[in-house]
């Protein structure tokens, strides 16, 4: 590149920064298609994997060349889809061992904030149903090797922003190719490409150009009678009644990434706190705090800075990642492929088996169907009637004549009977059996081991076999590890503005207002077996049960009020139980400190109205009107002494 000339450095100089920002814009968009498609090419044989995949565990397991051989030939293309039972095992195990996202403090005196925000973070979950796109997820993974979880804010549905956790097409991301730790933890950027009608991008991006809402680039297509060419200039508002172009196919590319950028920690000689601001906004601070005698601790660091943007045929919106410092996208994986840098799932060993074993199987009916079931072979004089002998071998007990000498002669001979090659079906049981082998899930996670055997040992083979799909379940441990961190992020950034929630706590369900000054401070996020789990609660309450005999007597209404929510019991009888828990809850001290607090209280009370009936008895001069000023001042001492009324909202 040459060096720049005098007319290029005026031109430079001379341009306005409308056009500084468009030079800016379409720099960017540049930038990112060309990452865009070389993560894109780098994943293509991935895809196309993917996508077999998910054919075979919806039952199309043969391919287009096989199959129309096979109809050539006149043999059927059998299948019976092994692979659909053991990924529904797995994602069966998952949903009974659901696991729990909580939130601990950092800083000592932050429990009651953890309680509160740990759960907000249920009952946000609760209210977007998502346990199940995490599980969606998760069969994903298993499947296909990737899984992916998006959180966001929709404003369409609520005003104010409702949270929201959608389970994501894995065909439609693009991750960082050079993206190696699981769940893609080193990934510094990644794409969405979404193919959707052309008035939902329009929709979506009112403001934009329609001629530039669709990424042709994003799939190299060129005049695809799929997806509408929109004019330039042209708008939705302009197109004549009935035209249906609006229902036409655009593509929009969402892409996340992150970048380092130099900024300056300025700490206040006040407070000591330290803010963050740009380099140059803080030499000017410098300069002045310098200037009136107050200077200032001025420290530069690298930060990392998550942008995301929304593609096009142009740069259509630009701005900061929606989930603060990281993606809003969890990503789950399976197994990698090391060489090639991608990742798989268990269907991926269990294809071959399953190719076998449908070929084996569609050979076995063809050879039988080639083969003679049964009959005889006979010369034209050896029967005198053919239709009467055919009758006659057909009825049972019935009696067949043939002509004399014909089974001397050997003029009759029967058919041999269908045969197998030997070693033919073992061969297909083999497959049949390595398609579980190669998964590892055993006929016990199945539930379909038919001998009898101890229930110890089948307990055993289970545990085992969950052991093979730990890798799995980690996977999706660690993805809501993330998750909780952009939940946490979203409570204390936008959804701490006074809004009523429900949460259940040893006082019982009730409704609190999320409000930002009790959400503030720093959590870790830890990931718990959910009590919401069937599984879990079997299992814990059937060894709460096997020691109760010994610490029945150490049994507390606190200890019970942490064991309800495990227990099988329904949920209406569980918050009943722990309201009634709450109410006898305390202790024989504290309720003897209430009892003498409130006899205190009394004491004062007939003070008080002592002192006010003595004045009214001073002041009257009848008899008559003293007592029944004094009958009044016992009444109101009455009314005084009575317990005041329930709040609303904590009456459940």
């Amino acid at each position: 590149m040459g060096a720049m000339t005098d007319d290029d450095a005026r031109a430079e100089t001379e341009r306005t920064p409308e056009e500084m920002a468009a030079l800016d814009r379409e720099a960017l968009f540049r930038k990112l298609r060309g990452w865009y498609r070389v993560d894109r090419d780098a994943s293509s044989k991935w895809r196309q994997d993917a996508r077999e995949d998910y054919d075979f565990v919806a039952g199309r397991q043969w391919s287009p060349e096989d199959e129309a051989l096979l109809r050539e030939q006149k043999r059927p293309p059998v299948t019976f889809n092994r692979l659909l039972p053991v990924i529904k095992a797995v994602a069966g195990s998952e949903v009974n061992a659901r696991q729990d996202i909580q939130f601990l403090p950092r800083e000592v005196g932050d429990a009651a904030v953890n309680e509160l925000l740990t759960e907000a973070s249920r009952y946000l979950a609760n209210e977007a149903e998502a346990e199940d796109e995490e599980s969606d997820a998760f069969v994903d993974c298993a499947i296909v090797g990737m899984g992916w979880i998006e959180m966001r804010l929709d404003y369409e549905v609520d005003p104010n922003g409702a949270y929201v956790e959608d389970r994501v097409d894995p065909l439609e991301m693009i991750a960082d190719s050079a993206a190696r730790k699981r769940n893609l933890q080193d990934a510094r950027r990644l794409f969405r490409a979404k193919t959707m009608d052309l008035s939902e991008a329009e929709g979506l991006f009112p403001d934009a150009d329609p001629s530039d809402l669709d990424a042709a680039w994003a799939e190299d297509r060129e005049g695809d009678e799929q997806h509408r060419q929109i004019q330039p200039g042209e708008h939705r508002m302009d197109r004549p009644a009935g035209d249906q172009s609006g229902s036409k196919r655009v593509t929009i590319v969402e892409a996340q990434w992150w970048e380092r950028r130099r900024v300056a920690v300025v700490f206040d000689p006040a407070t000591g706190q330290p803010t963050e601001m740009e380099p140059a906004k803080a030499a000017v601070l410098a300069r002045r705090a310098e200037m009136i005698g107050m200077p200032v601790q001025i420290f530069h660091q690298v930060k990392r800075v998550y942008r995301r943007a929304f593609l096009g045929a142009v740069l259509l919106e630009e701005g900061p990642a929606p989930a603060g410092d990281r993606f809003s996208y969890a990503c789950l994986t399976g197994d990698r492929d090391h060489n090639k840098g991608t990742w798989f799932g268990i269907v991926r060993a269990m294809k071959d088996p399953q190719r076998y074993a449908n070929k084996w199987l569609s050979q076995t009916l063809d050879m039988l169907n080639r083969q003679t079931k049964g009959g005889y072979l006979l010369e034209a004089g050896a029967v005198k009637n053919q239709a009467e002998f055919e009758r006659s071998m057909a009825k049972p007990g019935g009696n067949t004549l043939v002509q004399d000498g014909a089974l001397t002669s050997g003029r009759i001979k029967e058919k041999g009977l269908p045969q197998i090659p030997a070693g033919h079906y073992a061969l297909m049981e083999f497959a049949l059996q390595s398609i579980r082998d190669t998964s590892g899930v055993n006929l016990e996670l199945l539930g379909q081991r038919q001998t009898e055997q101890a229930g110890v040992l089948e307990y055993q083979r289970k545990q085992a076999a969950m052991t093979i799909l730990a890798t799995l379940f980690d996977a999706l441990r660690r993805a809501r590890k993330h998750i909780g961190r952009v939940r946490l992020f979203f409570i204390q950034s936008y959804l701490s503005d006074g809004r009523l929630i429900r949460i259940v706590g040893e006082q019982g369900a009730k409704v609190v207002p999320l409000v930002r000054d009790q959400t503030i401070g720093d959590f870790d996020v830890v990931i718990d077996d959910a009590p919401a789990s069937p599984n879990q609660k079997e299992v814990v309450w059937a060894t709460f049960t096997s020691v109760l005999p010994i610490i029945k007597d150490m049994i507390t209404p606190q200890v019970l009020l942490e064991i309800l929510p495990y227990s099988p019991f329904p949920a209406s009888f569980v918050a009943k139980m722990r309201d009634l828990l709450a109410q006898a809850g305390d202790s024989p001290e504290q309720q003897q400190q209430k009892q003498i607090a409130m006899q205190t209280a009394l004491a004062k009370i007939e003070d008080l109205a002592a002192g006010a009936d003595l004045k009214k008895a001073k002041a009257e001069q009848a008899r008559g009107q003293a007592a029944n000023d004094q009958i009044d001042g016992f009444a109101q001492v009455a009314a005084l002494a009575a317990p005041p009324p329930a709040q609303a909202g904590f009456a459940a």
